[in-house]
């Protein structure tokens, strides 16, 4: 490294505003001489040696480079692959098509929560499945009925089922029946399997009233009043 003064007046680095050249230890300071009664600097080179320290070879750097970069790749791949996917929710069916008077299809599918549920489980207790979606406007307003219902008839054992139609996203569903205050189990319905077996097709909300001995009595389709709901409840009852 050099430092190099260049020879000007004093007064003229005072008014430039220049401050004096600091000097590091060990390197001797520039000599100052009078010209014609001023007092001038003298030019200074000095060279200040620096040890080099050995680093990483450039080869080696960029081979550690690239094995993180495909880290990075891998991660982030099975981030996308994995992390993002729902979990698989098994759904099945049994029994053909719903109808009126005829054994109601038995299914398997799980709640917004994880537990596995049957059908079949609910034998000897009436069942109201009620198939519902996020999108489904008429379904905020008749879900809170049913609610309602299932706080008054729990005591003589009614069971109600919100199917789910066609939908993973558990965050939303949660949303959904958080805003519209509904406390009884949601279950998934991803492929729409248990709502073919119902006759349910894009037209929602449909319920389904289902006896103690596990015969359909009745399916609502489109919006109940609390007048309509009573009235299908008390058969199955």
């Amino acid at each position: 490294m050099f430092l190099a003064g260049v020879a000007r007046p004093v007064h003229d680095r005072t008014s430039l505003g220049v401050p004096p050249v600091p000097f590091f230890p060990g390197v001797p300071r520039p000599a100052l001489r009078l010209r014609g009664g001023g007092r001038h600097f003298v030019t200074l080179n000095a060279t200040i040696n620096t040890r080099s320290y050995p680093g990483l070879p450039w080869a080696l750097r960029f081979r550690i480079l690239g094995v993180l970069l495909l880290a990075g790749v891998l991660i982030v791949f099975i981030a996308t692959q994995f992390l993002g996917r729902p979990a698989p929710i098994n759904v099945t069916v049994q029994g053909g098509r719903a109808t009126v008077g005829a054994t109601a299809p038995d299914f398997t599918t799980q709640t917004l929560d994880g537990t596995p549920v049957r059908l079949s489980q609910y034998r000897s207790k009436p069942v109201v499945l009620n198939f519902w979606a996020t999108w489904c406007v008429p379904c905020q307003d008749e879900m809170p009925l049913i609610q309602r219902a299932s706080d008054i008839y729990k005591g003589q054992g009614l069971i109600v089922l919100a199917v789910n139609y066609q939908q993973t996203s558990t965050s939303s569903m949660k949303a959904f029946l958080r805003k519209v205050d509904v406390k009884f189990p949601a279950v998934y319905d991803p492929a729409g399997q248990i709502a073919a077996a119902y006759g349910v097709n894009v037209g929602l909300p449909v319920t389904v009233f289902i006896d103690r001995f596990g015969k359909v009595n009745f399916i609502q389709v489109g919006q109940m009043s609390n007048v309509i709901l009573q009235q299908h409840l008390q058969p199955i009852l």
